[in-house]
């Protein structure tokens, strides 16, 4: 039996028109399809709760909309908060969704924390790890090492503001787990992470490996989520799609596009970065919907700049591979 695996970017606004409409012939999984119930989630990444200055508010807003719409699980793609104490009322927003909840690990959670204290802080059981929920089974992986004279190097309190080569990899012990995790599977399978497992400039060093495992169980992949480039995108690659997820607040357009005039006085005072941080006025997430004949919907949100735009500073629109926007967009996947 032959099943078409196709993505489809929908609705108005869409960054990717220019796309080709992508598909491809693969072998269905009809034991895992017949085991799949409908399964929603809600979905953010890159919130930033040290860096903006309306985080609370921004949460509230998603975890109201999760509830609201009765999802089963709620899902942060990382650069969440940090682990300190003045971060528990953010965390208590998160807390107030009831059912299950899941993390992964961005690599400015640990700017001021290790990765256990991490752990600690957001109740989570491991930095990389899986589960299956309404036949659906979810793999988490942690891209936060080091790699330096053949070892690698647990992301730890901002060790890894160094040479950007030796940072952002997926240890050798994780990725053995990783493909015997994969291969034991009979569930379609979506796979997290927070940085890009197929960006060649800023995703993860050693993805060819992580490629290569899903391109050899191209039938069980749905897709793969990600955030931290702070970008609206989708690839299609070898069989896998790859679905960037843009940040909850914001995109950095560093020192050379700054603006005072986003924020009150106050706030530049109380967050020393804010000025190179172009902010979307309303917060931005999405909700999945998983459904038993085999499709995977994202129905993002839309949202615009607070101005001064970047654009209009001066900023190049393809400054990180793609045009920087206030939008998640609506996709479509079949498998």
């Amino acid at each position: 039996m032959k099943r078409r695996k196709f993505i489809n970017k929908i609705g108005t606004g869409s960054l990717l028109a220019s796309l080709p409409f992508t598909s491809l012939s693969f072998k269905a999984n009809a034991e895992s399809k017949k085991n799949t119930q409908t399964l929603r989630f809600g979905l953010v990444a890159d919130v930033h709760k040290d860096l903006i200055p309306d985080a609370n508010e921004r949460l509230e807003e998603f975890i109201d909309k999760s509830i609201s719409r009765e999802v089963d699980i709620v899902i942060q793609l990382g650069d969440f908060c940090m682990g300190e104490d003045k971060n528990k009322d953010f965390m208590g927003i998160w807390e107030t969704f009831k059912g299950p909840k899941y993390h992964v690990l961005g690599n400015h959670d640990m700017d001021r924390n290790s990765k256990q204290e991490m752990l600690d802080f957001w109740g989570m059981p491991k930095t990389y790890n899986s589960y299956d929920l309404k036949g659906v089974h979810f793999i988490t992986l942690d891209a936060n090492f080091l790699f330096q004279d053949g070892k690698y190097i647990d992301y730890h309190k901002a060790n890894f503001y160094v040479d950007s080569a030796l940072r952002t990899y997926i240890d050798d012990e994780q990725i053995e787990w990783f493909k015997a995790d994969l291969a034991a599977t009979k569930l379609p399978t979506i796979v997290l992470s927070h940085q890009s497992l197929w960006h060649h400039q800023w995703g993860v060093k050693n993805r060819l490996r992580i490629q290569e495992i899903m391109e050899a169980e191209a039938d069980k992949v749905i897709c793969c989520f990600n955030g931290h480039n702070h970008i609206d995108f989708h690839r299609h690659l070898n069989g896998i799609d790859y679905i960037e997820i843009n940040s909850m607040s914001y995109q950095w357009i560093g020192e050379k596009y700054t603006s005072l005039e986003r924020f009150p006085k106050a706030q530049y005072e109380r967050y020393p970065n804010l000025p190179h941080i172009a902010a979307y006025k309303d917060p931005l997430y999405a909700f999945v919907t998983v459904d038993p004949v085999g499709t995977l919907t994202v129905e993002g949100v839309r949202s615009q700049w607070i101005k001064p735009t970047p654009y209009e500073l001066g900023m190049p629109e393809g400054q990180y591979g793609s045009v920087s926007t206030a939008v998640i967009s609506d996709y479509m996947v079949k498998f």
